[in-house]
C-alpha cells in the first residue's frame, strides 16, 4: 500500500471527503476556507447537475452548462485537492481510506457524502432496463422499456 498524502506539518489537520455531489462539494468549499488540508475523492472528475439533463437532451442547454470539473469548483482553495479514484474501503480504526488502486489516504476527519441511489419501487424489470443519468441514459436491454410496457397494455 502506498500513501498518497502530500508532505504536511505534524499538526496539520486533514479532512477527507468522499463524494463530489452537492454535499461533498459544499463541504469542500466551506472547509477550503479554513486552514486545514482537504481531499475530495470521487470516482468521476466532474459534478453533474442531473435535474437539467432534460434540457441538454432537447438542445436547450449544452452539456457544459450542467457539468463542471471538480477541480474547477474548488480551484480557489489552495489546500484542497481532488482525487479521481474509487474508494474500496474505509478503515476507521487506522483512520485511512483505501482506494481501489491500493493507495491509502490518511485522515483526521472523514465526511462520506456519496449521494443517493435510484429507486424503482420494487420493479427489478424497470431497474435492469433503465440507464442511469450519469451513464448517459444508456440502457442495456430494450431501448425504451417504459414504451414496451405501454405497448403491452
Amino acid at each position: 500500500m502506498n500513501s498518497i498524502d502530500p508532505p504536511a506539518e505534524a499538526a496539520d489537520h486533514h479532512v477527507v471527503i468522499i463524494g463530489g455531489g452537492f454535499g461533498g462539494l459544499y463541504a469542500a468549499k466551506v472547509l477550503g476556507k479554513a486552514d486545514i488540508r482537504v481531499t475530495l475523492i470521487d470516482k468521476r472528475n466532474f459534478h453533474l447537475f442531473q435535474p437539467l439533463l432534460c434540457q441538454v437532451a432537447t438542445g436547450g442547454l449544452s452539456p457544459g452548462d450542467v457539468a463542471a470539473p471538480l477541480r474547477a469548483v474548488v480551484k480557489r482553495h489552495r489546500r484542497t485537492r481532488v482525487l479521481a479514484a474509487h474508494v474500496d474501503s474505509i478503515d476507521v480504526d487506522q483512520r485511512h481510506v483505501l482506494l481501489e488502486s491500493g493507495d491509502v489516504v490518511a485522515y483526521d476527519d472523514l465526511i462520506v457524502a456519496t449521494g443517493m441511489q435510484y429507486h424503482y419501487f420494487g420493479s427489478d424489470r424497470l431497474a435492469a432496463g433503465n440507464g442511469q443519468p450519469e451513464d448517459g441514459g444508456r440502457r442495456p436491454r430494450h431501448p425504451q422499456p417504459h414504451l414496451r410496457c405501454l405497448r403491452k397494455s
